[in-house]
């Protein structure tokens, strides 16, 4: 209690969310937070780490740049069907800990487990301040789960005397390229797959597995897999690695008024 005295103490000021955190991590026993404002056709706005220079240099900068597109915690953002207090293992895919992201920006950054919590703001905006642990084997227990849920009226309430109103105009962000990512991952694959074969890819990317995408798209297992063989054959592609690969360097000579297939812009 005596942290969450601090944080409140510190609401409007420069220390706010480095005593906020410090409240999250006591209760949960995660060793890391992340701040981040969502915002509809936005990128993600970080506001806050205290990860160490190592994690934060290959984990931030392409999560904000990117990947935060295929993050499963943005997906139950947009979906806006989600609890206050949410773990890794209640929100993402079946396949998630397969996925190239995965590999990428948890296993390969360290990352074992996260929860998140979400503080929405109205018009869209919404805060989330994400708890990880890079202790091997880490799993947030029954009691740290009910902790969290107990103190999050109060975490809500903070953030919002602390930001009277959340919107771009008031934290440093950037600005309208996150409708620019968000076309362009709609648009990745159409110019070459058929609509449902350009739906199964975005699926994929995202972590789900032949099973998950059949109950998504209300189809058989088989047919996904044959959907998926007729992806590899037209993308020229052998792995769902290969396929994450083609997806990031896509998106990297996409230019920012693009109003085509990021495909279309790659030159292979």
């Amino acid at each position: 209690m005596q942290k969450l005295a601090v944080a409140v103490d510190l609401v409007g000021q420069s220390g706010f969310l480095s005593a906020l955190a410090e409240v999250c991590q006591a209760a949960s026993g995660y060793d890391s937070t992340f701040v981040a404002a969502y915002f509809d056709g936005h990128s993600p706005v970080e506001l806050y780490d205290n990860l160490d220079a190592q994690f934060s240099a290959s984990t931030i900068k392409p999560y904000l740049d990117f990947a935060y597109l295929l993050d499963p915690f943005y997906t139950l953002i947009q979906t806006k069907a989600h609890g206050d207090v949410v773990t890794l293992k209640e929100c993402a895919p079946d396949d998630f800990l397969t996925s190239e992201y995965y590999r990428t920006f948890y296993a390969g950054t360290g990352l074992f487990d996260e929860t998140s919590l979400y503080v929405p703001f109205g018009d869209g905006a919404c805060l989330l301040v994400s708890l990880g642990s890079r202790q091997e084997d880490f799993e947030l227990s029954d009691q740290a789960r009910e902790m969290l849920n107990a103190l999050y009226p109060c975490i809500a309430a903070v953030c919002r005397r602390h930001w009277p109103k959340l919107d771009p105009a008031n934290v440093t962000g950037q600005g309208r390229i996150g409708v620019h990512l968000e076309k362009s991952f709609e648009r990745f694959s159409t110019s070459v797959l058929s609509a449902r074969e350009a739906e199964i890819v975005h699926l994929i990317l995202k972590g789900h597995s032949s099973k998950s995408i059949a109950r998504v798209l209300g189809n058989s297992p088989e047919t996904v897999k044959v959907h998926r063989k007729r992806i590899h054959n037209k993308l020229e592609i052998g792995s769902q690695g290969e396929l994450f690969s083609l997806f990031l360097e896509a998106l990297a000579c996409t230019p920012s008024n693009a109003t085509q297939d990021p495909l279309t812009y790659l030159t292979r």
